[in-house]
């Protein structure tokens, strides 16, 4: 096996084939489609398996090349071309990624950057995407510029192994009976060229004999025995497409999941179709030329072109199809377009693949895919206010000339030999060095506190004037949510800009000193809750998804001092609706414990009742997100507003309540507040964001509660409307008057918002307790407790 990258002869090169290059810039303005949100090619992902296709069948012919030629594969010698013709491009996007993030950190800002290019540039991202990269968390963020590379990785990882497949195969796939035929036939035909040699050889004086003429060149193996060599290569092939799109199916049955997405033995079916046309073709190399057989093959290729056409406008990403053979069908159709370019050149795809400026586009496919996505996040729907086609125009013009510089001054340069003898190996590490260079000083560049719009809160009462008495005559004045009451506090009347707050001497602003103002409050609790006078500690347990948790950060600090506490125990990406899969942004995830541990879709009320009957709380308060997201229940994708899944909904909301209240405490039902995640790449919202599916689940949760009996020991079900406090002009808004009380993300709370929450919901959760916590043995709760700051708060962009 001969692995010398400098070994001599010739490195083998393929002679172009018409029409590759128009499968390149269809491909790559399919998947720019896809990602803008164009609703006519919903299935343009599958570019990426025309990608795979070609790849598979460029590369498997130049090793069968190499190797029909000289008997062996320079495996160094491919490795450092491959990395000649991909790293510099990548080395350069995440050089200026990182440059872009140090001077407008804002326009590209992710959390884990450091550990997407790393990912990136030792093509393991896709692996990365799976355990760690496409979490819950980091998709309530701005997507990762590098997250496209996932495909790249699958391609390298591909090529780092495949060569030795097909060496191992070739130099060992005969049977023992064919290798002692070639042992005995090799010995025999050493001994008569030992033979010829002593015939031709003279003595010499001195001793020793001169041999005339070199010895005779090594016999090369049969014809039959290469054949069936090569037919071993199109089996393992063939089978092995075959069982990667058996186990995609395996680990998708129902749709999407990142695991069949993005892994590397469920996508390697596209490559390997590639493989296995690139190795029938050297097979049956005397029929591809007849006539028949390349009629067959024009046809094939149109047959290609209409499969690959009704896939891109059809299919779903997340359909149940297209992980249960979609994606094979899809290479398929793909490799009868690569078939009919390689055999049949004057058919009619071909003349249509190469109509400008497909091939030009072609030919800097790399550039564009690899910049296309940092691109689509700068070049925003919101920020051009541009609609889907003109959006998707912009994006194509300035991936393509970005692409264009890069093919002409970094790639091609490379390629063409800029980088000789040692530079050759110096140049990846030193490329890889200042990539990630770049990167860690975009680090150096905060990001955070400065950026949030408006002021930050903070727990400025003493205790004195926060005791449960004066609580609770602060809050005496709730109603019910059908009663149009005025509450009057002197309290609240100190937060400027707060919903309902009216000057008492409306008029031109003046130097005095600050005049007493009357603050006109909604009852955000409903029912209403009596006046308590009891001054024992309330107990307060806080659950949902991650906005719960980062509410609860803010409002344990501004409940203490009335004498509450609170365990703060929001679990990111679980809510009381989901099961299986949800759909944040661009992915569908599973959600996280404990939610559905086990394939139980009861394990989060296991959970929840597990920590009732540990803290046996007062109160507790529930407060999700997760309702408002496409989810797959029982196997089909719902949402709001369907009536399976209103039905659903409800259904989980009331097996919650028995949980939560199941020792006595009060439940309180926070309103879903609205949201502003962003746009999508069409530049509408995310379906998350619909202010009608807030209105929807609000609604369900009232009913809820509305119908729920209140229980012999006297707990109730509550509604606290946060919606209303949080959004009080009926929309998304970061602040509350002058209060900054959401997060850059546009879903979480920050700690300024948990206060500004608190300082409504406090008092009412101080009086809600008093009868429980009368009723209950003990005080403050003994022991260690949960932090009230999650150890994942400082992942998002809250501070």
């Amino acid at each position: 096996m001969n692995t010398d990258a400098n070994a001599p002869g010739g490195y083998p090169r393929l002679s172009r084939i018409r029409g590759l290059d128009g499968i390149r810039a269809l491909s790559v303005l399919a998947i720019i489609a896809f990602h803008t949100g164009l609703s006519s090619v919903p299935g343009g992902f599958y570019g990426v398996d025309s990608f795979f296709v070609l790849s598979g069948f460029l590369i498997t012919s130049l090793l069968v090349k190499e190797w029909t030629g000289t008997g062996t594969i320079r495996l160094r010698r491919f490795w450092a071309g491959r990395a000649r013709r991909l790293l510099p491009a990548l080395f350069l996007l995440i050089a200026v990624i990182g440059i872009v993030l140090a001077v407008v950190p804002s326009i590209l800002a992710t959390p884990h950057i450091l550990a997407d290019a790393l990912s990136a540039i030792f093509y393991v991202s896709n692996w990365y995407s799976i355990h760690a990269g496409a979490s819950y968390f980091t998709l309530s963020t701005q997507p990762s510029p590098l997250l496209h590379t996932w495909s790249l990785a699958i391609e390298e990882q591909f090529y780092l192994v495949w060569p030795l497949v097909v060496l191992a195969v070739l130099k060992l796939g005969t049977t023992q009976r064919g290798a002692r035929r070639r042992r005995h036939g090799g010995r025999r035909a050493r001994q008569r060229a030992a033979r010829r040699a002593q015939r031709r050889a003279i003595p010499v004086l001195g001793g020793g004999r001169l041999v005339l003429g070199g010895s005779s060149p090594a016999r090369a193996d049969p014809a039959w025995v290469r054949r069936r060599r090569l037919q071993a290569l199109f089996a393992v092939a063939c089978l092995g497409s075959l069982a990667s799109a058996l186990l995609m199916a395996l680990e998708a049955p129902n749709g999407y999941t990142s695991r069949a997405y993005y892994g590397t033995d469920t996508r390697a079916q596209a490559l390997l179709v590639g493989a296995a046309i690139a190795i029938g073709l050297v097979l049956w190399r005397e029929g591809s030329s007849r006539p028949w057989f390349i009629r067959t093959a024009s046809v094939l290729a149109l047959a290609g072109v209409v499969g690959t056409a009704a896939l891109w406008a059809t299919t779903s990403e997340t359909s149940t199809f297209a992980f249960s053979g979609g994606f094979l069908l899809a290479s398929l159709a793909a490799g009868g377009v690569v078939l009919g370019c390689a055999v049949a050149p004057r058919s009619l795809v071909v003349r249509l693949l190469e109509l400008p400026p497909l091939p030009q586009g072609g030919r800097i496919s790399y550039g564009i895919y690899l910049w296309y996505w940092p691109v689509v996040l700068v070049m925003s729907g919101q920020r051009l206010h541009l609609s889907a086609y003109p959006l998707f125009l912009a994006r194509v013009a300035v991936t393509a000339a970005i692409a264009a510089v890069s093919y002409e001054l970094v790639e091609m340069p490379i390629r063409r030999g800029a980088l000789t003898h040692w530079r050759s190996w110096v140049a990846a590490p030193v490329g890889a060095a200042i990539a990630i260079s770049m990167v860690c000083v975009s680090m150096l560049v905060p990001v955070g506190a400065a950026e949030l719009p408006g002021t930050q809160l903070t727990v400025s009462a003493p205790p004195s004037v926060k005791t449960s008495a004066a609580s609770s005559a602060e809050s005496s004045a709730a109603t019910p949510a059908t009663s149009p009451a005025v509450r009057t506090s002197a309290a609240t009347a100190t937060l400027a800009g707060a919903p309902g707050t009216v000057p008492a001497s409306p008029g031109p602003q003046t130097t005095a000193p600050p005049t007493t103002t009357t603050t006109t409050v909604p009852p955000y609790l409903s029912p209403a809750v009596p006046t308590a006078t009891s001054s024992k500690p309330v107990k307060v347990l806080l659950v949902g998804d991650s906005l719960a948790g980062s509410l609860g950060v803010g409002l344990a600090e501004e409940a203490r001092p009335y004498n509450v506490q609170i365990v703060n125990e929001g679990s990111p990406a679980c809510s009381l609706s989901m099961q299986t899969e949800i759909r944040v942004l661009f992915y569908t995830v599973a959600p996280d414990a404990p939610c559905d541990v086990g394939g139980n879709p009861n394990s989060l009320f296991d959970t929840w009742r597990a920590w009732v009957d540990a803290y046996n709380p007062d109160v507790v308060v529930y407060l999700g997100r997760g309702e408002t997201f496409d989810q797959e229940v029982g196997g089909q994708w719902q949402n709001l507003g369907e009536p399976a899944f209103d039905e659903y909904v409800s259904n989980r909301f009331r097996q919650a309540i028995a949980v939560l209240g199941s020792r006595g405490a009060s439940v309180v039902l926070m309103t879903t507040p609205y949201y502003d995640s962003g746009v999508s790449p069409s530049g509408a919202a995310w379906p998350e964001d619909a202010p009608a599916r807030a209105a929807l689940d609000n609604a369900t949760m009232r009913a809820v509660a509305a119908t729920t009996p209140s229980g012999t020991d006297g707990s109730r079900v509550f509604v606290f409307d946060l919606n209303a406090l949080v959004s009080p002009d009926g929309k998304f808004s970061p602040t509350v008057g002058p209060v900054n009380v959401r997060c850059n993300d546009g879903v979480h709370f920050t700690p300024s918002g948990g206060i500004f929450v608190g300082q409504k919901l406090a008092p009412e959760l101080a009086n809600l307790g008093q009868a429980h916590a009368a009723a209950s043995p003990g005080g403050e709760w003994a022991g260690p407790l949960p932090p009230s700051t999650p150890s994942w708060f400082p992942s998002l962009p809250c501070q």
